[in-house]
């Protein structure tokens, strides 16, 4: 497991368990947050044109990949995991959140992708956590599923999201909630809840 660190906003501080990844990795603008947040990459990608410690990272030995690429200085970092977390990439660039569910879909999605307004859980199949009762939850489809649950206000009952439908602030009624999905969505919360949700997946 990888902690990644990309740019846009991301939260003012985080309590994660350090010891679960093997590595970390930031991406440009990454790794500016990374310092701010008290992280030491292993690895930094990119073009280091949104960095505002370039001279840092080339005194370090860090060669900046050609800014005329295909591929997203996040797409550089995320295709180096199997599996991560994501830090970053929120409340930036309408064309970059379009282009991270694009990489997400082209090689894998985070476990947990941490933003400064929104925290993202991504799932596949059946997921059971525990919350407090009125915990606000939406569901974001990276592919149309079908989805059940129970233990929410407004219970999916097999109903398909997709890109006509989302399934937008839902809430918890029982502090035990399940969900099944038959293909991957992101299940939102807000960043301040999040801290009170405990998966078993």
């Amino acid at each position: 497991m990888d902690l990644i660190v990309i740019g846009g906003a991301a939260p003012s501080s985080l309590s994660l368990d350090l010891s679960v990844y093997s590595q970390i990795i930031a991406a440009d603008s990454g790794y500016d947050t990374a310092r701010r947040l008290g992280l030491s990459p292993d690895a930094v990608v990119g073009d280091f044109d949104s960095t505002s410690l370039s001279a840092e990272l080339l005194a370090a030995g860090y060669d900046p990949c050609p800014r005329d690429k295909d591929e997203s200085d996040a797409e550089l970092a995320i295709r180096l995991s199997e599996k991560y977390d994501l830090v970053g990439g929120g409340e930036g660039r309408i064309d970059h959140t379009f282009s991270l569910f694009t990489v997400f879909r082209c090689y894998r999605p985070p476990r947990v992708w941490y933003m400064a307004s929104d925290t993202l859980v991504s799932l596949k199949g059946k997921c059971r956590f525990t919350a407090p009762i009125g915990t606000a939850v939406s569901m974001i489809p990276l592919y149309a599923s079908k989805i059940d649950s129970s233990g929410l206000k407004w219970e999916l009952g097999g109903r398909e999201i997709n890109e006509r439908f989302l399934s937008l602030s839902n809430r918890t009624v029982s502090e035990e909630v399940e969900i099944t999905s038959s293909d991957t969505v992101f299940l939102r919360f807000d960043p301040a809840e999040f801290s009170s949700v405990e998966f078993r997946c």
